[in-house]
């Protein structure tokens, strides 16, 4: 079955509008690692502290102040409506206010997170571009690979076989 011109662009604009409402269908979700976390989030603590008090939780927050004598610090976590501060306990972390920091703790009364572990988290400035360098150099691969093979056929509308040119 061979296609025509119409066709095939009909199908071209068919599959860019799937590909587009799934993209727009995945930016109106909560991130995966949300979704199927374990831990409640800012967003869950808001809505309802007291169901969680005793729970684990996970959370990324940006440091206000820390008391390394008393070993507790605030943070503020960010989520999807508003902020929230809480009081970290057993924080054993060197960090600056303004720091990012993620704490895995109990959740407890008053706004408070008894850490059981407290890790610094450091923004790499370059680490985006190298990201997007690294995927650049990678898509620049697979077109060359792909049109040392193929050839575009602008009449017919379709990529074809490249003649071997070798014997």
């Amino acid at each position: 079955m061979k296609l025509t011109a119409v066709r095939r662009v009909g199908l071209l604009v068919v599959l860019a509008g799937l590909v587009f409402g799934m993209g727009l269908h995945a930016g109106t979700e909560r991130p995966y690692d949300q979704q199927h976390s374990p831990y409640p989030d800012g967003e869950d603590l808001a809505a309802d502290y007291d169901r969680f008090v005793g729970s684990e939780t996970r959370l990324w927050g940006t440091v206000q102040r820390v008391d390394p004598a008393a070993e507790t610090a605030v943070i503020t976590v960010d989520y999807g409506s508003g902020t929230l501060d809480f009081t970290v306990t057993g924080f054993d972390a060197v960090v600056d206010p303004g720091g990012a920091v993620q704490v895995y703790g109990t959740v407890e009364r008053d706004a408070t997170i008894d850490a059981t572990n407290v890790v610094v988290v450091n923004p790499a400035g370059a680490s985006a571009t190298v990201k997007y360098a690294v995927s650049a150099v990678g898509a620049l691969l697979v077109l060359a690979a792909f049109f040392r093979r193929w050839r575009p056929d602008v009449r017919e509308w379709a990529f074809v076989p490249r003649e071997d040119t070798d014997g």
